[in-house]
């Protein structure tokens, strides 16, 4: 496996067995800490049949991130000039390897400075937005349907679930009436505290890209901060959350128009972890979701108002 570094014009090394990578292991078919001749470590990951085409493209968006100074882990480039490379029937990619501090969970809810390193990032990100065009082609997210199609399923699956969530849908009929209107941008897709390499409270890379696209403005500062309030409800109000809006709120990254169906998308965007808590069959977690998700639908009202008075409106 360290012959495979060679793709690159690497010096063979070894395995670092020893290091955890972060991120999500379960998004590739491996993915494995290796050491260099020189001493560099890097992430090799070995992608699954039918990835390669997305994983390259998420690979061209973030070499022209990195080249406008964000701080993401590029995909080093193979001998011509593709990101993923191929070998023996199998596809791999290689990042360089960010080491960070850990997460203290939940107490960095409480943390304003990660609040304005993650706004800082955001607003930086809508800057440059514009270079990236890998994903124009792409038929628009539409989250009304993905919604939609999980509820089905559990309403074949889960009745028990269904019955528990239905009552939430109706409070997000005016973010899905608004939705092919919202102005949209280039987004991570999957923006949270735990997608980040952190360096103390700043953000040193933001990692994990595989649901990267053109998504609406706010749709990655919704995520974030509903990943906030499910470790505390009151944290969407306090440390983090209103660190993280006053800054878009500076960046000038928080239209009104998406400022007021922000709760809703919060609250919309839970459908997709409660789709993941399924898969993994957490049931702990299940239950906690569906509790926040009803908390969220009976707040609605409370929360935007709240947040319009720390930004001062």
């Amino acid at each position: 496996m360290t012959d495979l570094l060679t793709l690159w014009g690497l010096s063979s090394g070894r395995p670092r067995t020893d290091i955890v990578l972060p991120g999500s292991p379960e998004r590739c078919l491996s993915r494995r800490a290796m050491e260099d001749g020189q001493g560099r470590i890097w992430m090799l990951e070995t992608l699954r049949p039918g990835q390669f085409d997305r994983r390259e493209r998420i690979a061209r968006a973030l070499d022209r991130l990195g080249r406008a100074g964000l701080p993401v882990p590029a995909y080093l480039a193979g001998p011509d000039g593709c990101f993923v490379v191929e070998h023996e029937g199998q596809h791999h990619q290689l990042s360089p390897f960010i080491p960070g501090d850990p997460l203290p969970q939940p107490e960095y809810i409480e943390d304003a400075a990660r609040g304005e390193s993650l706004g800082r990032f955001l607003c930086r990100l809508r800057e440059v937005s514009g270079c990236i065009h890998e994903f124009n082609d792409e038929p628009p997210f539409l989250l009304e349907r993905y919604v939609d199609e999980l509820m089905a399923a559990m309403a074949a699956r889960r009745p028990d679930l269904y019955e528990t969530l239905s009552p939430v849908l109706p409070a997000l009929t005016p973010l899905f009436e608004a939705w092919p209107s919202l102005p949209v941008s280039f987004c991570h897709g999957d923006f949270h505290p735990l997608n980040i390499i952190w360096h103390g409270t700043s953000a040193a890379a933001v990692i994990d890209w595989e649901f990267a696209g053109i998504r609406p403005c706010l749709f990655d500062a919704a995520n974030c901060l509903g990943c906030v309030g499910i470790e505390d409800p009151h944290a969407l109000v306090r440390g983090l959350a209103p660190a993280l809006l006053c800054t878009l709120r500076q960046g000038v990254c928080l239209d009104r128009t998406s400022l007021a169906l922000l709760p809703e998308m919060v609250l919309a965007l839970r459908f997709a972890w409660m789709s993941e808590w399924l898969r993994r069959r957490d049931e702990e977690m299940i239950g906690i979701e569906a509790h926040y998700m009803r908390l969220l639908a009976n707040s609605l009202d409370t929360l935007l108002p709240a947040w319009l008075n720390i930004l001062g409106e």
